[in-house]
């Protein structure tokens, strides 16, 4: 019975290897499969030298990683990739039987940020678990930012949205999305368009945080790689609380993901 649970679980990983051939190297490939949590992480803190190992060899992927515009360099990065089966997606659904796991259903869910309100996440700086989003809503403009019903309809390919959310540590906050969607893959990328407050203090400037989400269909699995860079004044408590932070939202934000259909 052994050698028959261990030639299958070999021939499952060759399987699901040749799919991913032409999306991730064999190494990183073998390191994510044989992850405690189908995970893996890059965190870069005022390095010089960014290397990234993690990025898929697709055409969104790539692009999330070169859209950091401003003329100083992020002093935070952080590459994480996640290795999802579709059949986690249908047991995480209220209902399974009617769950629907194809590109066009995450088109719709990474649209649907109203269920980003009540995620949780761990507070290592509380060591418990709190709700990261007590509001979360698309919005007509930023001028006016009226509450409007989240945009699901169609491809979301080129599509742009802002949101409002109430932030656990940040208070209000206001984003800019932009969507992109290819056959087998779909992009958001969050900017914040207003400051991002630390108590009085301004810890991110507007287009100092971008948070790039990017999900990758390869047969029954999916690849997730959330890729996240920030700029923020060198003040040492501060430092260290956001850039736990913004490791927490990775995790919350691939929970939301992984939660939504």
């Amino acid at each position: 019975m052994k050698k028959i649970t261990i030639a299958f679980l070999f021939s499952t990983i060759f399987f699901v290897n040749a799919a991913f051939s032409q999306v991730l190297s064999e190494s990183v490939f073998a390191e994510l499969i044989q992850s405690q949590n189908k995970k893996l992480q890059n965190t870069f803190i005022d390095d010089e030298n960014v290397s990234l190992t993690l990025t898929p060899n697709t055409e969104l992927s790539k692009k999330s990683v070169s859209v950091w515009e401003n003329k100083e360099s992020a002093r935070f990065t952080t590459e994480n990739l996640f290795f999802l089966k579709k059949a986690t997606l249908v047991a995480n659904s209220e209902n399974p039987s009617e769950c629907d796991t194809s590109i066009s259903a995450v088109s719709k869910v990474v649209r649907s940020i109203s269920k980003m309100k009540g995620i949780q996440y761990y507070s290592n700086g509380n060591k418990k678990w709190e709700t990261l989003y007590h509001k979360s809503t698309m919005i007509d403009s930023l001028k006016n930012k009226n509450p409007i019903p989240d945009e699901i309809s169609g491809s979301a390919d080129g599509k742009r949205f802002y949101c409002l959310q109430e932030d656990n540590s940040f208070g209000t906050c206001i984003y800019q999305l932009d969507y992109k969607q290819k056959e087998n893959e779909i992009s958001v990328l969050f900017t914040n368009a207003e400051s991002l407050k630390y108590g009085p203090i301004t810890a991110v400037k507007p287009g100092n945080l971008k948070l790039n989400l990017v999900v990758v269909e390869q047969e029954n699995y999916y690849l997730v790689y959330i890729f996240v860079q920030a700029k923020y004044p060198k003040i040492p408590f501060l430092e260290s609380r956001l850039s736990r932070s913004f490791n927490a939202r990775v995790d919350a934000i691939y929970k939301w993901f992984t939660m939504s259909f």
